[in-house]
């Protein structure tokens, strides 16, 4: 009789010992599951917190880079943009009588006066035009293709100079292709965007450009822009089209 008392007995305790067993993995897994559950929920949060701030950062890019390319240096004139009626120029006397936007005066003097010192001699032969002016040149040219609309020339804006080899100043045209092959127009190619100047209208952008190869209009937009368009072999409408990708705003 004892024998099986002490045999159920034994029994019941195994029996509660699965139970607790059973229990006991039942919270652990419930545990381990919360935990994942957190695990997971915390990630998540995580992930949506850094594509906010990436998201952030974008705009905030697109913001500085739109703030840009409202400033006065990277204004676009071409034959689909006009010449704000507003655009306020102050101009001011480079060399010859020839005169720029005040604020552009100094780096084209410098720009000339070390090509000079490099032992080459560049000569202004137009910068900027008032309107009646560009609208006289429009008005007495053969080839109208040639010359921009009055409204739609960069000279207008007193950001831009044709500037020659002096060499070339006594060619019954000295505004030609082969221009690019003198020494000075060499050395002005080279180091314009040291200055903040571009070439601009450089060969093969005829189509971007509407105008023209011109290895001798140079147009200032600032150092760190000259830069990047030069270095990239672009031009203004591309770099403007295409910001984001070329410049980074700090």
């Amino acid at each position: 009789m004892r024998r099986k008392k002490n045999r159920a007995l034994l029994i019941m305790i195994f029996a509660l010992i699965l139970a607790i067993f059973g229990v006991t993995s039942m919270i652990i897994h419930k545990i381990a599951s919360n935990n994942e559950i957190e695990e997971a929920r915390k990630a998540a949060e995580e992930a949506e917190r850094v594509q906010a701030e990436e998201e952030a950062r974008a705009q905030e890019k697109l913001d500085r880079i739109a703030e840009e390319k409202s400033q006065w240096y990277l204004l676009l004139v071409n034959e689909w943009n006009a010449m704000p009626d507003d655009f306020d120029i102050e101009t001011a006397e480079v060399e010859g009588g020839y005169e720029v936007d005040e604020r552009v005066k100094d780096a084209l003097k410098e720009m000339l006066s070390d090509c000079r010192e490099a032992g080459y001699s560049p000569q202004i032969i137009s910068s900027f035009r008032t309107r009646s002016t560009q609208q006289w040149l429009y008005d007495h040219t053969a080839n109208k293709s040639d010359t921009a609309i009055p409204g739609h020339s960069e000279h207008e804006c007193g950001l831009a100079a044709d500037i020659i080899d002096s060499s070339s100043a006594g060619w019954s045209d000295p505004l030609i292709e082969k221009q690019q092959d003198l020494p000075a127009q060499q050395w002005l190619m080279e180091h314009c965007q040291d200055y903040g100047f571009i070439l601009r209208y450089p060969k093969d952008k005829e189509d971007v450009t509407g105008i023209i190869y011109e290895p001798w209009h140079y147009r200032y937009v600032g150092k760190e822009h000259a830069a990047n368009i030069m270095s990239n072999g672009i031009c203004l409408e591309e770099y403007l089209r295409d910001m984001d990708t070329y410049y980074d705003p700090q």
